[in-house]
């Protein structure tokens, strides 16, 4: 089924916007029926996380842009991503708690806690759309310490903890469901990422299955980032038999499901580590059940079969799959890669142009923030003031929120997303619609930037494009990360739509760490779809909008979270209202 496109394109197509489908729609948000943000589990043990825990003090543009890999599954090279005057380490080390605390509290955990009279609110350390945080994150590992022991676990922000789901030692039932992949079968432990469809479909709708791979892509950007800082090598997994997976982390179906899995550091194995004696079984599971938690909502789930259909069509079935899927991206890589499509500079563009970059880059990252502030400091801007940014300020996002993002399916640094922007106040840019030639960033950036079109009235569109909303019209710059779907889907079938969208969030995930660490912010958006792309034809003419980010100013002045892993009490979790 994974080879019939028509899934993913019906799909995509029936979930689009329109100025028609927001005046037709009959959606109200019912807030007496509201999901909870937080997975609660009635009776399974857990491990408390300690909150002594390291920060990453490394400045943040120096760990956003590539990742440490170490080995790989399918012969690509090793990306270290960090240049001769950073102070990160590509080395691997030895993990412990401490460091599972640390990739977990600056990847999802709790920042700040703001109270009202009707329930609390709870922002965490990655955005999530509608700030419903409809992404939660299991791990597996073997002996960690003698404070962990082997085990599938499930991370609680809520009350910064771990509640164990299975005993034992699962990695080689994890390789099995990835085709052996020997990231996963090498590394320390797996950080695996799900989603609960209701808590975005609440407000999304069927449209909210494009927002598991944006909110998920957000907190992947963030724990690649606190990765590297670590010294730690990570790889991104995104080909495994998804009903095998599932049933290990015990989801629910057709209510929760798999997305993406991170290989994170590498096996000692040279430390002699006492397993448990409860192995599992390559082929099968000892035990399968689906244990009781908190019900998200009162009245219940509201079913989106859209969202269902997509999902099980782009499912991988057996080992065979994987390795056909992997192939055909290999195969097709120039076809389906933005990156190796992307025209050439010539020699006197790489050598006139490399000295102004590198001391533009320079400059900024020694002005920029610590990953630790940048992290805190991160929100979503709800207003900007119509201030302009620097073209400097510009070149370091687009810089350092593209580069080699480390996926199972690519055999390097390529991208399946295309970056357009529309710049309403950039100094020394005039304001209009350009695209960002990826390929060129470290070298020339006057080549980089090619002009789409040039608008007088551009604050107007980029406002309208984002469904009308005056945020991004007001906004310095407004990106669209965007993709040939068809050329994808040819290639990867419905599960390139699952790439798609997923790169496109981390890339947006890069953007949000980029703007906050020069000092400016970001905030994500829905859209017009076809109305993008008419808007940036001919030359997007056969590409699709995953996401849309806005980048500029702030008009007020925000406070920064604080390192906050929460200690709610499971009596809390079980009876307390959330907002």
């Amino acid at each position: 089924m994974d080879r019939d496109i028509s899934h993913a394109i019906n799909y995509h197509e029936a979930t689009k916007h329109s100025e028609a489908s927001l005046a037709t729609s009959r959606h109200y948000l019912d807030f007496a029926n509201k999901p909870i943000p937080f997975k609660v589990y009635l009776d399974l043990p857990s491990v408390t996380l300690p909150t002594n825990f390291p920060a990453p003090e490394v400045k943040a543009l120096n760990c956003i842009r590539d990742s440490i890999v170490q080995g790989s599954y399918d012969g690509t090279k090793d990306l270290t991503g960090f240049s001769e005057n950073t102070n990160v380490s590509s080395h691997a080390r030895i993990v412990d708690l401490a460091d599972v605390s640390e990739i977990l509290f600056f990847s999802a955990g709790i920042t700040r806690e703001i109270k009202y009279s009707h329930g609390n609110y709870y922002m965490r350390a990655a955005s999530a759309t509608g700030a419903l945080y409809p992404i939660e994150l299991y791990l597996v590992c073997d002996d960690l310490s003698s404070d962990l022991t082997a085990g599938v676990y499930h991370f609680s922000p809520a009350s910064f903890s771990l509640t164990q789901i299975r005993k034992g030692s699962y990695k080689n039932y994890l390789s099995a469901t990835t085709a052996n992949n020997s990231d996963i079968a090498n590394s320390a432990f797996v950080i695996i990422l799900t989603s609960f469809a209701w808590r975005n479909a609440w407000k999304y709708q069927a449209r909210s299955y494009r927002h598991w791979f944006w909110d998920s892509g957000v907190i992947v950007a963030n724990l690649l980032a606190t990765t590297n800082a670590m010294g730690l090598p990570a790889r991104l997994i995104m080909g495994f038999v998804d009903d095998d997976l599932n049933q290990l982390l015990c989801l629910e179906e057709q209510k929760e499901s798999s997305i993406v899995m991170v290989a994170i550091g590498k096996e000692d194995s040279g430390h002699n580590v006492t397993l448990s004696k409860q192995h599992a079984k390559v082929d099968t599971l000892s035990q399968v059940f689906i244990p009781k938690i908190r019900p998200l909502s009162g009245k219940g789930d509201v079913n989106y079969p859209e969202i269902c259909n997509a999902n099980q069509a782009s499912k991988l079935t057996s080992k065979q799959d994987i390795i056909d899927w992997i192939h055909n991206a290999h195969r097709d890589g120039q076809l389906i890669s933005t990156k190796l499509n992307s025209p050439q500079k010539n020699d006197a563009d790489k050598t006139n142009g490399y000295t102004v970059i590198a001391k533009e880059l320079d400059q900024i990252v020694e002005n920029s923030r610590s990953l630790k502030e940048t992290i805190l400091w991160r929100g979503s801007s709800r207003e900007f003031a119509r201030t302009a940014i620097s073209i400097s300020a510009l070149k370091a996002i687009l810089y350092y929120s593209t580069g080699g993002i480390p996926m199972d399916f690519f055999k390097c640094e390529n991208s399946l997303i295309d970056i357009y922007f529309i710049a309403n106040a950039v100094e020394g840019l005039k304001p209009g619609a350009y695209y960002y030639r990826q390929n060129a960033s470290a070298s020339n950036p006057n080549t980089s930037i090619d002009k789409v079109k040039e608008i007088t009235n551009s604050r107007n569109i980029s406002g309208y494009l984002c469904l009308g909303q005056s945020l991004f019209s007001d906004a310095s710059v407004v990106f669209f990360l965007m993709a040939n779907l068809q050329s994808v889907l040819n290639s990867l079938g419905n599960r390139g739509y699952r790439a798609s969208q997923f790169e496109a969030g981390v890339i947006a995930g890069r953007i949000y760490l980029s703007a906050y660490a020069i000092g400016i912010g970001a905030s994500g958006s829905t859209f017009f779809d076809d109305a993008v792309t008419e808007f940036l034809s001919p030359h997007a003419s056969s590409k699709s909008t995953m996401i849309a980010v806005g980048v500029g100013v702030p008009a007020y002045k925000a406070k920064p979270g604080v390192i906050l892993p929460a200690r709610l009490t499971k009596e809390q979790l079980l009876t307390q209202d959330f907002i």
